[in-house]
């Protein structure tokens, strides 16, 4: 019995190293590829080919800055305060659709308002151009092709700057910059702090501001369409 007892372990072992065996060569084997359709030319009759791409349709989105920033001390007169970090100068789009629609980006904002109840008004306070340096320059932020992205076909913009942004609870984005059909394809910087026109974030802050912190909600809409 004994004997018996130790042969069934032997054959129980065997059988277990075999069904990991079988696993291992099944695996690879259902992954072999079928074999490839060949053409079969003869000297001097030269073979020719189908050549197929698929290509899906991408996306389009817009890459923006997480934060906006200004800093100033009241001085009794009206100030017209700029985002100075490098970073917030730009956004990109990238239109990776193919359909050639164009696209607008558009922002809308909530009422700046501080600790304690303090607000700034909802006009006349927030406004974007392609400046760092006026916030009445009528230029538009730099276009360029993203670094890396290859090519690009360049938008053709229709707004008209400066954006003056009207804040509040429930106000419509409006359009701060935009691509014509057929153009703006690819991904594509749009400002840069080192761009000939980087994008100006503009706060005004009139003489009868009161101090504090004052926080809104920018928010960034990207679409299809100029």
């Amino acid at each position: 019995m004994r004997h018996l007892s130790a042969r069934k372990k032997r054959v129980s072992s065997v059988l277990g190293a075999g069904a990991l065996l079988i696993g291992g060569i099944a695996g690879p084997a259902l992954l072999a590829a079928a074999p490839a359709s060949a053409a079969t030319c003869v000297a001097g009759a030269p073979c020719s080919m189908t050549g197929t791409a698929t290509l899906g349709t991408g996306t389009l989105t817009l890459t923006a800055p997480a934060t906006l920033t200004w800093a100033g001390t009241l001085t009794g007169l009206t100030q017209e305060l700029v985002d100075t970090v490098a970073a917030d100068q730009t956004y990109n789009v990238d239109a990776a659709t193919g359909s050639a629609t164009g696209w607008n980006v558009a922002v809308a904002a909530t009422q700046f308002t501080a600790t304690g109840g303090a607000l700034l008004p909802l006009t006349g306070t927030f406004s974007t151009n392609g400046s760092v340096t006026s916030a009445t320059a009528a230029a538009a932020p730099t276009a360029t092709c993203a670094s890396g992205a290859g090519t690009c076909t360049l938008p053709t913009d229709a707004v008209t700057y400066p954006v003056a942004v009207t804040t509040g609870a429930a106000v419509t984005p409006i359009a701060i910059y935009s691509a014509a059909t057929s153009t703006g394809e690819g991904s594509i910087d749009i400002g840069g702090s080192t761009a000939a026109d980087p994008v100006g974030w503009w706060l005004a802050v009139r003489p009868d501001a009161t101090p504090g912190t004052y926080t809104s909600t920018i928010t960034l809409t990207l679409a299809s369409g100029p």
